[in-house]
């Protein structure tokens, strides 16, 4: 389990810059740069067609990451292995305006 900060607080997930989905998707598959990743697992709090259940339950400081960007140092075998990682997106209103700011290229 990773450590998670998360700044994307307009995410329904996000409870106090916590995650409460349980486990989150880093997308980007040939990223070499953190701003070409992002967090698929995002969802706009905003959004009409969300479910509020989507919201339940508490925000959680250790997450299973999973993920895609395959040039990322600390990913093995499609999962996080970084310590801690932060999910950057204040003010997004879709995943593609978040970011894994932990990424670091391997290349």
């Amino acid at each position: 389990m990773t450590i998670l900060k998360c700044s994307a607080t307009t995410c329904i997930y996000n409870k106090e810059q916590l995650c409460s989905k349980g486990e989150i998707n880093v997308i980007g598959e040939n990223a070499r740069y953190a701003d070409e990743t992002s967090c698929g697992s995002f969802c706009d709090r905003n959004d009409t067609g969300v479910k509020s259940s989507c919201a339940s339950g508490c925000g959680c400081e250790k997450i299973a990451v999973g993920c895609k960007a395959q040039n990322c140092t600390y990913n093995e075998n499609c999962k996080c292995t970084a310590a801690g990682i932060d999910i950057g997106g204040s003010g997004a209103t879709d995943c593609r305006e978040t970011k894994c700011t932990t990424f670091e290229c391997q290349c």
